[in-house]
């Protein structure tokens, strides 16, 4: 038997007693009263629910703003979840310190080079600070709160024992008598391990009470007639109760009303069963609801646990595949944020399994990041070796640029340009500059070359009149009946553009542009989507690099120029989703939600141009 249930007994053994003194006093239905835990005054009459937030699912910053919006809205005494909370959050900042070395070392930038911005740890421990203080502050004053109320019922008991010797009328002595028994049930907790003796004493000496003066009649009728409206009262909160919303505050409420029901006193005997039955049939229906409850509670958070295991099953995958590619390991990235995000989302499980899937989940994210540390490290050396190499093959061009030995040095160039580009790539702080180091020294030559045969010029008139010529046949184009015939005519145009040959060099860019501009009209009039459009127009401007008389280094620029606007959009599609990751926690960010939303889907689509536009460049090469 519970202490409560035991207390509930006592009171019940009290109204028997009354009812020999009465006559009209019959023993209550005993029945369990739903278990009451100890609770504060400012503890009943607290009305919002806590949120049962999943902290390790947060940012650093939500959790600090999260804990602070706690302790601001909530009493401290029921804030026990956040004893645990800086081990959760020293988990969580080495986490995002982990990513944003991995995000600043995989931009290019060395790892020695990092440092990171973030007060998030100092801000935390003082708003944690502030939590043990006043928690500390809550206990000592409620300890001291027991003491006194301690004094104040034993107090109370005395003045019950001065009663039966008392010699004045019945009526001032029962009023004195129920004055004490309202300061008694106004008179909040005492220290527990003085409770059942103080309460069993209180009960002794009002049994004694009404063994002693033997009210009369009328008066203990008006005492009943008061204690049934006071039950019926109880009775009607209850029923109220039946249209909560929020069934966990109903079932607390109810605890509550029962310990009331407990504290006033018998009813007549023909009216006490009903009464106790109306009372017992809605906590039925209360304890029903809220038990209906707590099971669908389980399946919700069986269902979800069953999700996280899902989540963390996907995580095996990524961190058990095998990659080579910086472009692999940023996908594989990607798809391990997208997964933390919506293990974010999953809510909560069962309690008995929240550290264990938990720490499996974390875990399996610390290996998966740990590896990528580890491969961009390996990447750094890789990275420093090509640019090495790269430099001993501008030392090699600014060697022969002032070379007079045309044909001969023409083909070292060239061979040169093919291992530059068979040499891997370098941190993108370093490609540009080094890049154009080595084009300055072939162009230097190629230049020089192209300015000793003017004897071509004649020629290169010729061409330009063809060029001409094609222009203006081009501007009579008919469109064919079908999309496809146009676009293979087209191209046919283009064919017979490159193969014509070179023009004089001061009209190159503008035959050049005339053509591409002409040729970009015709595609735009096409019944095509976007994406065809830009890749045929791409298609299109390459093909015209056959008469540059320097295809491959045209390629070759073309290329690094793309994977430089890969990269960059790649970057600020990782900054972006995680910002709206962090905005979705905002109740009122739904415009830049639908911003941020926007700008991810213009910077996929930009992306899958690019990529499409360097596989057609890498299938030149």
């Amino acid at each position: 038997m519970t202490m409560e249930q035991d207390n509930l007994l006592q009171t019940e053994n009290l109204a028997n007693n009354e009812a020999q003194v009465s006559g009209a006093i019959v023993e209550e239905p005993r029945t369990e009263a739903p278990i009451q835990e100890e609770t504060t005054s400012a503890e009943k009459s607290t009305e919002k629910e806590i949120p049962a937030w999943d902290f390790a699912s947060f940012t650093t910053e939500e959790i600090i703003s999260h804990m602070k919006e706690m302790i601001e809205s909530f009493p401290v005494q029921q804030l026990k979840m956040l004893d645990n909370l800086p081990a959760i959050f020293e988990k969580q900042y080495k986490n995002e310190h982990d990513q944003a070395l991995a995000s600043f070392t995989g931009a290019g930038n060395p790892s020695e080079d990092f440092e990171y911005a973030s007060d998030t740890k100092e801000r935390f421990y003082n708003i944690y600070r502030q939590y043990r203080e006043k928690k500390a502050e809550f206990y000592k004053k409620a300890e001291e709160e027991k003491e006194e109320n301690l004094k104040t019922k034993l107090q109370i008991i005395e003045d019950l024992k001065a009663l039966v010797q008392k010699e004045e009328s019945p009526n001032k002595t029962f009023q004195e008598f129920k004055a004490l028994q309202e300061k008694w049930r106004n008179t909040g907790l005492v220290p527990q391990a003085q409770a059942n003796d103080v309460l069993e004493n209180y009960h002794l000496q009002v049994e004694n009470f009404y063994n002693y003066i033997k009210i009369n009649r009328e008066l203990r009728d008006l005492d009943l007639k008061k204690n049934l409206d006071a039950k019926i009262a109880l009775c009607e909160q209850a029923e109220k109760l039946l249209e909560e919303n929020d069934l966990g505050n109903a079932f607390r409420q109810l605890q509550f009303l029962h310990q009331q029901w407990k504290e006033i006193g018998p009813v007549a005997a023909d009216q006490k069963e009903a009464i106790w039955e109306r009372f017992k049939a809605t906590t039925s229906k209360i304890n029903d609801n809220y038990h209906h409850f707590l099971d669908s509670l389980k399946e919700e958070q069986e269902n979800n646990l069953k999700a996280k295991e899902d989540l963390c099953q996907k995580l095996e995958a990524i961190v058990n595949k095998e990659r080579s590619k910086h472009s692999e390991w940023d996908e594989a990235a990607k798809q391990v944020m997208e997964i933390q995000e919506e293990w974010k989302h999953a809510g909560l499980v069962p309690q008995k399994e929240r550290n264990k899937i938990m720490k499996r989940f974390r875990s399996l994210c610390d290996t998966f990041f740990d590896q990528r540390r580890a491969f961009l490290k390996e990447l750094d050396k890789i990275h420093a070796a090509n640019l090495k190499a790269k430099v001993a093959l501008c030392e090699q061009a600014e060697a022969l640029k002032e070379s007079t030995d045309w044909k001969a040095t023409s083909r070292k160039l060239i061979e040169l340009q093919k291992q530059w580009k068979e040499t891997g790539p370098v941190q993108r702080k370093h490609s540009e500059k080094i890049w154009k180091r080595f084009r300055a020294a072939c162009d230097y030559f190629f230049d020089r070359k192209n300015a000793q045969f003017q004897n071509r010029h004649s020629e290169e008139e010729k061409n330009l009149e063809a060029k001409k010529a094609l222009i203006e046949e081009l501007r009579g184009f008919q469109f064919a009946e079908s999309t496809e015939e146009t676009i293979e005519a087209l191209k046919n145009f283009q064919t017979r553009w490159a193969g014509i040959g070179f023009v004089p060099f001061k009209e190159k860019e503008a035959i050049q542009n005339e053509f591409r501009n002409l040729i970009n009209s015709y595609y735009d009039k096409l019944d095509m989507d976007d994406f065809e459009k830009n890749i045929e127009l791409f298609k299109s401007k390459v093909n015209t690099f056959e008469a540059s008389g320097d295809k491959d280094g045209r390629l070759i620029e073309e290329r690094e120029k793309l994977m430089n606007r890969i990269k960059q959009v790649e970057n600020d599609l990782h900054v972006w989703e995680n910002n709206i990751g962090f905005f979705s926690k905002s109740s009122n960010a739904g415009n830049v939600i639908k911003e941020f939303e926007n700008k991810i889907e213009g910077a996929r689509h930009r992306l899958a141009l690019m990529y499409e536009k360097l596989r057609i460049i890498d299938g030149m090469i």
